[in-house]
């Protein structure tokens, strides 16, 4: 074999590992959504319990996903594997994972209490994610990078993943099912809202104090490991608000846009 070819056959193999990880992605999501499944079937036998026991997993299980989201482009960019048929993949990957898993987990939940009305909503959910996506891709490089306008749809799947996860067992009060639908329904309306999210790519941080950032990391991370449900549950809660909060500071204290004075030029004697 030539060395050129070696060459071709290597590049072209680059391409298969963020791929991978977008293969990944629709593989948690799929499992979310088995578990949802599951846990239906085990509170149509009266087990309760394991019923728990699988909607816990299907929450972990859409965590995982977001994880392989969100290295499936940062390897395809530091590899330099970005191509069309990747973004595009990706997009149709995430409309499983976060539109459809998500929408059933609350389903099987909660909104199944309400029948009809639950199941509209949690479609409600899974349509403004497809939106939000293709909005998305429509957009790309067209916004600052700093700022997602519309809550990000993995935002979204986690934060009905983690209210799950932090009271994971099945819904059996009507009145509860109508806050999930509630919550269900504004988190919908936020993916495709105009207001805008900080973007993790907008954080700078400084080099002078990377120690302090790193000290910080590893608080989080200890808090995770032993609250992760509260953990979650708040971190999700808080970026879900954080949004609106943003854009109310925006309006109550606008940015003010000092015009620079010319210079008057000094004689020189």
């Amino acid at each position: 074999m030539k060395r050129g070819d070696v060459r071709t056959n290597l590049r072209r193999g680059v391409y298969v590992i963020p791929t991978s990880f977008t293969v990944l992605n629709v593989f948690f999501g799929f499992r979310c959504i088995v578990n949802s499944m599951l846990a239906m079937t085990d509170m149509a036998t009266g087990r309760p319990d394991l019923a728990t026991r699988h909607f816990e997993l299907a929450c972990v299980a859409l965590l995982i996903a977001a994880v392989m989201d969100t290295f499936d482009g940062l390897v395809a960019r530091a590899l330099g594997a970005t191509s069309e048929f990747g973004k595009e993949y990706d997009s149709l990957a995430d409309v499983v994972t976060f539109g459809a898993a998500p929408a059933v987990l609350v389903y099987a939940w909660a909104l199944h209490i309400l029948n009809n009305l639950g199941a509209g909503i949690a479609f409600l959910f899974l349509v403004a994610v497809s939106l939000r996506l293709a909005r998305f891709n429509v957009n790309t490089g067209k916004t600052d990078y700093r700022y997602f306008v519309g809550l990000p749809s993995p935002a979204g799947a986690l934060t009905i993943a983690a209210i799950v996860y932090y009271a994971s067992s099945p819904v059996l009060d009507r009145s509860f099912a109508y806050v999930m639908l509630i919550v269900t329904t504004l988190v919908a309306f936020a993916m495709v809202s105009p207001i805008r999210w900080r973007s993790q790519k907008g954080l700078k941080i400084q080099r002078e104090r990377s120690m302090f950032y790193v000290l910080l990391l590893t608080l989080l991370l200890a808090i995770g490991s032993r609250w992760p449900k509260e953990f979650l549950f708040v971190f999700a809660i808080c970026y879900l608000i954080s949004g609106p909060l943003m854009r109310l500071w925006s309006i109550a204290f606008p940015a003010r846009h000092v015009e620079e004075q010319p210079l008057t030029p000094i004689e020189v004697p």
